[in-house]
This record gives C-alpha cells, sequence and structure tokens, in this order.
C-alpha cells in the first residue's frame, strides 16, 4: 500500500505585514540585495526589489528583529515587474522550513 503525502496549499495562508510578526520590513536577500517585505506567513514572503529577483535561485532573507537578525533560508518562486517608474520586482521567496514564530501559530 503507498502512502499519502499531505500537501499544504501555502498560498491559502494567512498573510501579515513584516511589521506584525516584529520584524522591520527593510531586509536583505544574501549576498546583500536589498529587499522589502509585502507581506508574509510561515511558508514564504513576497518581496520587493530595485534589482530583478531570480526565479529558481536558494538564497536566505535576513530581517531586523529586535536587537538581532531573523535568517530565513528559501528559494525564490517567481517575479514579476511591479512598478515601472521607479522599477521595481516582486517576488516570492519559499521557505526550506516552515516558520514557528507564535504569530503564525493556528488559531
Amino acid at each position: 500500500m503507498a502512502a499519502l503525502a499531505v500537501v499544504h496549499e501555502r498560498r491559502t495562508e494567512e498573510r501579515r505585514t513584516a511589521h506584525s510578526v516584529r520584524c522591520r520590513a527593510d531586509g536583505v536577500l544574501r549576498p546583500g540585495q536589498p529587499v522589502v517585505v509585502v507581506n508574509i506567513n510561515s511558508r514564504a514572503a513576497l518581496v520587493e526589489s530595485d534589482v530583478r529577483l531570480r526565479p529558481g535561485a536558494t538564497t536566505e532573507l535576513q530581517l531586523p528583529n529586535g536587537g538581532g537578525r531573523l535568517s530565513i533560508k528559501g528559494r525564490l518562486d517567481r517575479c514579476h515587474v511591479s512598478a515601472l517608474e521607479p522599477l521595481r520586482y516582486r517576488g516570492v521567496l519559499v521557505f526550506e522550513q516552515q516558520l514557528t514564530l507564535p504569530e503564525f501559530a493556528t488559531k
């Protein structure tokens, strides 16, 4: 008998601003690309940048968090132009592991 895998649709999760999870919205994609977090959930983040994001690339999102920094590894899933003047790109970073921050706990 084959085992059934449970597939979770990450796009149905509630999205929050970075501020609502006690992080600043200005972050960095390694190796040093500044981004703004538009919204975030326990499995992914929508980020905006003035530099094109490369779908398929693995990276790490670093967000200021109190006196420290929150680092989240993931893969860029997609990218599109969100504004023309000034030119801005939006992309989705899918996290390698689900975040376990209390703000993302299931209610």
